[in-house]
């Protein structure tokens, strides 16, 4: 949480973090998050007035981390066997505030000043994908007819986005640990890839490091 709030918000923050990816974000009130923290609806009215302006505040902690792990790959090329780490970061941080990517259609609706900061999200997902794409290309290991890199990253993007929706209504989040789903997550992204590999031997022990162990 940024270091300027007052301990009362970062509270604040982290006790709806924890409701909102655990209970659904539609099904927890303020006074619902007033309670767990055991102080009174007003005192959570005087540092956020209602929940929007709270999940407002997440989202610019989550958009602070997650554009510093895409923007990685965009600065500094990664080495090969640093990509199924990377991704696995990526996951992780969507984890986290995984109540975002749960039905962001409704959040954006509600919230609407998030609508901006989302797109140039999903934008910066895509242009992380087409650099990590375009460094393996440039490495020998993939190789691209027209307009298939550009493809690959648009489908890139949009799994890291839908990836918890697809589990959620598949499996449910309750038949799965963590570590399983993200597993998936990164197992998936690699496998996409697939069909492009130019010199396979070094991804090929990247996909294996990266199968799910259920």
């Amino acid at each position: 949480m940024t270091a300027q709030r007052s301990r009362t918000k970062d509270t604040i923050l982290r006790t709806a973090l924890g409701l909102f990816n655990n209970e659904g974000e539609h099904a927890v009130s303020s006074v619902d998050i007033a309670s767990v923290i055991g102080i009174s609806p007003g005192n959570l009215y005087y540092h956020y007035k209602g929940k929007e302006p709270i999940i407002a505040a997440l989202f610019e902690d989550f958009e602070v981390e997650l554009r510093q792990v895409l923007n990685a790959p965009i600065n500094e090329p990664l080495e090969l066997q640093d990509n199924w780490v990377f991704l696995y970061i990526i996951f992780e941080e969507i984890w986290d505030f995984r109540f975002f990517y749960r039905n962001p259609a409704e959040i954006v609706m509600r919230v609407p000043e998030l609508k901006g900061p989302f797109s140039r999200l999903l934008a910066l997902k895509e242009r992380t994908a087409f650099s990590l794409l375009s460094d393996l290309e440039e490495g020998g290991h993939l190789a691209f007819g027209g307009g298939e890199k550009a493809a690959l990253s648009a489908r890139l993007a949009q799994h890291f986005t839908f990836w918890i929706q697809y589990h959620e209504l598949r499996d449910g989040f309750a038949s799965l640990p963590t570590k399983a789903l993200i597993d998936r997550g990164v197992y998936m992204s690699l496998s996409m890839i697939t069909p492009y590999w130019a010199r396979g031997e070094g991804f090929a022990e990247l996909l294996r490091e990266a199968e799910p162990g259920v």
